[in-house]
């Protein structure tokens, strides 16, 4: 027992917590590798970026060139395929940093991921290689203006003339959007008669940004993830061939819920990865700073909230990880997906509030990156399934009829 823990000292730094049984030493040495590319490459500019809410796309050749928007994309087209434990250790890394950063990864893996999946070869082989280097970003465009939360209400519709298909309506918050890589985004749209629920079938559509009609708004003026790109789009008789549909008409709304259910896991690893950034912003300040003749960490009260922290960041990791075991071995993890997503981005909150409130008035200026971390974490219970979505779906993995 003690070789094996030696064996893991020099990852580990006194408060992160390491899990043998999820991450063999390749895992570690490739969250290593990531922690130090974002600690040299991402992290200077952070708060810079924060400030001026600005996306800088020359980080995009430099995340590329780790290979990141690759790792969930098949190798016949480019794509550096990685198992979920590890795209879950990086996104985590870079939310160590910047929360901004690793949402226009998450955004653009998964994007491409699902192109991977429901594309014909031809689209395969000319987008993907692209996405794969990050020279080319997909979009996910489900949200809508009217439907929020209930993502299968779907207003925007595609309808049949001829070979074509004319798609009208509009989506919001679609990440990567405004970019200068953005090329593409998957659209879902309803085709087709109500069904018996008395909605419409939903498919899905490869829309390139450039189609005739089709309009990117400006961006959000949003409380957190400054640095990534986000906004509202606009189709007006978007004509587009037949071959734009992807897989099989009407079950657009299925493969979508699909994706989400694992897509979840970057998030909660994302709320890890804040969390213990608060987490080791705070045991620095307050091991620096004094108060009352003491240093704040001499301080029972802040030594405990300290102690909290660091069971609510371990607690959301081990979740997390859990998960990302599961999906990578083959075993049902649909509840886990939803209870590593809830766990871990309420904790990133409470964290968050935590350092903040121990960070005293620093906490309350732009430019602390507790702060930045505050307004970043806020996001984390709504996007890919808001906390209220997954107290329902882990309830109807009981056996709870709501």
């Amino acid at each position: 027992m003690t070789t094996q823990a030696n064996s893991h000292s020099a990852l580990r730094t006194g408060i992160d917590l390491d899990i043998p049984w999820a991450l063999d030493d390749d895992r570690r040495t490739w969250r290593r590798t990531v922690r130090e590319f974002a600690e040299q490459v991402i992290a200077p500019g952070a708060t810079e970026r924060d400030l001026q809410h600005r996306f800088d796309p020359d980080l995009v050749p430099k995340l590329a060139d780790l290979g990141l928007f690759g790792m969930r994309v098949s190798e016949a087209y480019g794509g550096s395929p990685s198992d979920m434990t590890s795209f879950c250790l990086a996104i985590e890394e870079l939310a160590r940093v910047d929360s901004g950063v690793a949402v226009t990864v998450h955004v653009a893996a998964i994007s491409a991921a699902l192109l991977d999946h429901l594309g014909n070869d031809e689209q395969k082989r000319d987008l993907l290689p692209l996405a794969a280097r990050g020279e080319a970003f997909v979009c996910f465009g489900l949200t809508e203006p009217s439907s929020g939360t209930d993502a299968g209400n779907v207003a925007t519709h595609a309808k049949r003339d001829g070979e074509e298909w004319v798609l009208n309506g509009a989506k919001q918050f679609i990440t990567n959007a405004g970019t200068p890589m953005a090329t593409h985004v998957i659209v879902f749209a309803s085709t087709g008669e109500p069904g018996s629920s008395g909605r419409r079938p939903v498919s899905a559509f490869l829309v390139p940004v450039d189609a005739p009609g089709f309009a990117v708004g400006p961006p959000y003026p949003k409380l957190g993830w400054h640095s990534s790109d986000t906004r509202p789009l606009f189709f007006e008789d978007v004509r587009l061939p037949a071959e734009a549909l992807l897989g099989a008409e009407g079950r657009g709304y299925a493969e979508a819920l699909r994706f989400l259910t694992w897509a979840r896991l970057p998030i909660a690893a994302m709320s890890v990865g804040l969390s213990q950034a608060c987490l080791d912003l705070t045991i620095e300040f307050v091991k620096d700073r004094e108060s009352f003749g003491n240093k704040l960490s001499e301080h029972q009260y802040v030594a405990f909230n300290v102690a909290e922290m660091a069971a609510q960041t371990a607690m959301a990791r081990t979740v997390t990880y859990d998960a990302c075991w599961k999906y990578d071995h083959g075993v049902s993890y649909d509840q886990e997906a939803a209870i590593c997503k809830f766990m871990a981005s309420e904790i990133a909150n409470q964290v968050s509030y935590r350092a903040t409130q121990l960070h005293g008035g620093y906490g309350f200026i732009d430019e602390t990156a507790v702060t930045r971390h505050y307004r970043d974490a806020r996001i984390l219970t709504i996007g890919e399934g808001t906390s209220e979505v997954q107290r329902l779906l882990i309830a109807r993995s009981l056996g709870l009829t709501v």
